[in-house]
């Protein structure tokens, strides 16, 4: 099994993604309590773009500080207990597919690969920890578009490599 999965093929940057440091990424999101609504791409720069000006006129008034980020005890236990899910989409993105990319072969350890058309892996979920640990058995991550998570479906496992391919 790998603990890394790569981006490689026609992109203009060949990435590697390590599953096992996303639980400290702020785009993590609780799969327990996923209902398939996103907030829109607008939305979310609009957000954070309101975060960092608020940011900026307080350290301008007061003088810069470290955050003071605290989190309860039952937080911290949630973390240790839950199951996370991450967006393949800035990962793809931050890839630069070659504008000729029309499809992602999902390659997998001892199983068949799978060909998506790429708007379709674009709207994947990976799923990266398993009560509150990284997947390790047929990992690094689990595979679900929206609707297959939604539904409970199994996923797909064992993704060792995306490669961005034009039609096949």
């Amino acid at each position: 099994m790998s603990d890394v999965i790569v981006f490689k093929g026609a992109v203009s940057f060949p990435i590697t993604l390590d599953p096992t440091v996303w639980v400290f990424d702020e785009r993590k999101f609780d799969l327990s309590s996923y209902t398939g609504e996103t907030d829109t791409d607008l939305s979310k720069q609009a957000k954070y773009l309101q975060g960092t000006g608020t940011q900026w006129d307080k350290e301008l008034r007061e003088g810069a500080t470290l955050p003071q980020e605290r989190r309860t005890l039952a937080e911290e236990r949630k973390v240790l207990e839950g199951e996370y899910g991450i967006h393949l989409d800035p990962f793809i993105t931050n890839a630069q597919p070659l504008p000729e990319v029309t499809h992602v072969i999902l390659h997998r350890e001892n199983q068949d690969s799978v060909v998506l058309p790429l708007e379709e892996a674009r709207r994947a979920i990976l799923q990266f920890s398993k009560d509150g640990k990284p997947i390790k058995e047929n990992g690094p991550v689990y595979f679900y578009l929206p609707e297959t998570l939604l539904a409970k479906e199994e996923p797909l496992t064992g993704i060792t490599a995306l490669e961005f391919i034009t039609a096949p």
